[in-house]
């Protein structure tokens, strides 16, 4: 309660969450967009990626920063980037997307519905896409499981949150090259797995390894699309068979053989989270 005898309001917290997606929304557009074109026109392909992902990450990193500490009067350690243990949250949650993501090969490849063959490939060119992964890992679980969804936490409770930033991160994947609606609602499920890495240990750096490992391995080892994106990489992989299984052009986030391995992931999180619960 306040001075006042009023209960505290929680709307400034959603509105501070809007506010900071829209901003996100801005930084993204600046550096994949206008700032992306101009360094790819003037400069060789693996530095302009480079650069461009410095961008994002700089501006996401700031952005977050000015609303913690100007608006929240908190830091990015609240949010979940505590030091303590942050190497064996992250080593987890790489072994973890690893494991998903291989699982899923594993189903390819058992029903006979992936071929393999070699990619040709430029060191330069694949380490600079893979260093884009872990950016992305990184941005999208600070700004999504960090700022947004704790926010909204503040403003309609941890499940509403949990949902509703799961949702927000499945709908800007719309705008990705071929997707379609089973693609967005597998991805609004993958946020609700990375949300429920973040409730297990109250860290981003589970959900951020677990989300960097995923991409590595499906884009850049494997050579699947990525969320509708083809990228360099080891391998290709070139699925064939029914699109609702193997998610086409979209990548297996489009397809229902996702789905299944996903849900057990977040099945033994929500058991864990709940053991954690339990002792306390």
């Amino acid at each position: 309660m306040t001075e006042s005898g009023k209960p505290p309001s929680t709307a400034k917290y959603f509105w501070r969450a809007t506010g900071y997606f829209v901003v996100l929304a801005v930084i993204n557009l600046v550096a994949h967009g206008q700032l992306g074109d101009f360094l790819a026109k003037s400069l060789p392909s693996w530095l302009a990626t480079v650069l461009e992902s410095i961008a994002y990450l700089l501006g996401v990193l700031a952005l977050t920063w000015v609303f913690c500490r100007f608006l929240d009067h908190s830091s990015l350690t609240d949010l979940g980037l505590q030091k303590r243990g942050w190497f064996a949250k992250l080593a987890a949650g790489w072994g973890l997307g690893v494991l998903l993501m291989l699982v899923v090969f594993g189903i390819l490849v058992a029903g006979n519905w992936v071929t393999i063959e070699r990619a040709p490939w430029q060191p330069l060119d694949l380490a600079a896409v893979m260093m884009v992964a872990v950016v992305v890992g990184f941005n999208e679980e600070l700004a999504f499981r960090g700022y947004i969804m704790q926010r909204l936490g503040q403003a309609l409770g941890m499940p509403l949150a949990v949902a509703g930033s799961s949702i927000l991160f499945g709908l800007v994947h719309l705008v990705n090259p071929n997707a379609t609606v089973l693609g967005v609602l597998s991805i609004c499920l993958s946020g609700l797995l990375y949300a429920c890495a973040y409730l297990v240990t109250r860290s981003l750096w589970l959900p951020m390894g677990l989300h960097m490992s995923w991409n590595i391995v499906q884009m850049h080892i494997l050579g699947f699309p990525g969320s509708g994106h083809v990228r360099p990489s080891i391998l290709r992989s070139i699925t064939h068979g029914p699109d609702l299984v193997t998610g086409g052009a979209f990548g297996p986030e489009g397809g229902i053989v996702v789905i299944g391995p996903v849900l057990v992931a977040i099945a033994l999180l929500l058991f864990r989270y709940r053991t954690t619960l339990t002792k306390d």
